[in-house]
């Protein structure tokens, strides 16, 4: 995100409004020192105040994150755009610590054999996927984005090459496997990334669920996907969902799972996601829809 664009917009819709930054910062609860580090670009606000700031200026929060009006034509372009931004950005800052603290480690290897030693367990090759932590600011921001259904981000790490990398989307109703499709993104003939992400975004008003890959070297690949299409009386039936923790390993040419989505009239059954991938489907048999997320990162 530019912190310095997102700085004037503030600025710009404060005065459009006549006020001052002490009379913006009283009416948030903050000092008109916070307000000048925002205008200025040198930080954001704490996400626990964007509702707050852009109900006061009269804009959206998409616009917020974009630093710019935005016309009704480009809103789900422009929120698209601000979910990767805001999860790019946390892991641009995550490679920049990380830059910081080697150099550090660099200057005490030469005194102590211990911090070597250290030093390369911590960067050992590694090759896992894990999903952002819910109370991130990162995440809490997406969310805000995204509306009531909120957002499931993951990140991936690899140190061994890959040829290409399958998402499954499998929908379940009663039970029963309906249809199992892949989403494929090669890398044929080039590096395959290092590090990347994956973003699912259900958005039950509007019968889809929005998969987003994005990759370090600034590579994305978007796709809408049906979701209770064409079903009489969504809105009544209730969700729950369920998704991998930690830190799991990534095991190349295995499809492992990555999130369940279920739905229900009257209760659900909380997927084990294992189970529906090895075809044990009979407990959730109850539930009218379950949608399957998994993955498998190939050699070939």
């Amino acid at each position: 995100m530019d912190l310095v664009k997102i700085g004037k917009y503030i600025s710009e819709k404060r005065k459009n409004l006549g006020l001052t930054q002490k009379q913006l910062a009283e009416k948030i609860g903050m000092s008109d020192k916070s307000v000048s580090k925002w205008e200025r670009g040198i930080c954001l606000p704490d996400v626990s105040l964007y509702f707050d700031l852009c109900s006061i200026l009269g804009i959206s929060i998409n616009e917020f994150l974009a630093g710019e009006d935005i016309v009704h034509e480009n809103i789900e372009k422009k929120s698209e755009e601000n979910i990767i931004s805001v999860v790019t950005d946390s892991k641009r800052k995550q490679k920049s610590l990380k830059y910081i603290i080697c150099a550090l480690l660099i200057l005490s290897i030469l005194t102590t054999a211990v911090i070597a030693t250290s030093l390369y367990r911590a960067y050992r090759p590694m090759n896992y996927i894990t999903p952002m932590a819910g109370n991130s600011v990162e995440m809490q921001t997406v969310n805000l984005i995204a509306g009531p259904d909120g957002v499931n981000a993951y990140q991936f790490t690899t140190t061994d090459k890959f040829a290409r990398l399958k998402i499954y989307y499998s929908e379940y109703h009663k039970g029963k496997l309906l249809s199992k499709e892949p989403v494929e993104i090669g890398f044929e003939g080039m590096d395959s990334p290092k590090n990347g992400g994956i973003i699912i975004v259900p958005d039950y008003d509007h019968a889809i669920i929005k998969l987003v890959v994005w990759t370090d070297d600034g590579s994305k690949s978007s796709v809408d996907l049906p979701l209770m299409e064409g079903v009489a009386g969504r809105e009544y039936y209730i969700r729950s969902q369920s998704r991998i923790e930690g830190k799991p390993e990534i095991i190349y040419d295995f499809e492992d799972v990555l999130l369940g989505l279920a739905y229900d009239k009257d209760e659900i059954t909380v997927p084990n996601l294992l189970d529906l991938l090895l075809g044990k489907t009979d407990a959730y048999s109850e539930n009218e829809y379950i949608y399957l997320f998994s993955y498998e990162f190939c050699k070939k």
